[in-house]
């Protein structure tokens, strides 16, 4: 199984990432439209970010509107606000910089 996020390809984690917002969020609304070629999840929040997901058979496609920071070793992605700083340290973690 290939993942993309943003057009960059990741690895493959069973289980999957969980999303943590810097600007959080009140309200959400969340759709899916199933495609012959797989499902489209679209989610969009309150606080302006966008998230769009095609899974296929072959591939998880995932944009968000935001820059983002992935956290390998604890499985977080990161969605970033356009005055967020973060330190990528040397065993793949992600450390927000206040």
């Amino acid at each position: 199984m290939r993942v993309f996020l943003n057009g960059q390809e990741m690895t493959f984690r069973e289980g999957g990432y969980q999303y943590v917002f810097i600007k959080p969020y009140q309200k959400y609304i969340e759709d899916k439209v199933d495609r012959p070629q797989g499902k489209m999840i679209l989610q969009m929040y309150d606080n302006g970010v966008q998230i769009r997901t095609l899974v296929t058979a072959k591939e998880v496609n995932t944009i968000i509107n935001r820059n983002v920071a992935v956290d390998e070793v604890n499985r977080k992605i990161y969605i970033l606000e356009p005055d967020t700083q973060y330190v990528r340290e040397e065993d793949g973690s992600v450390r927000i910089i206040e």
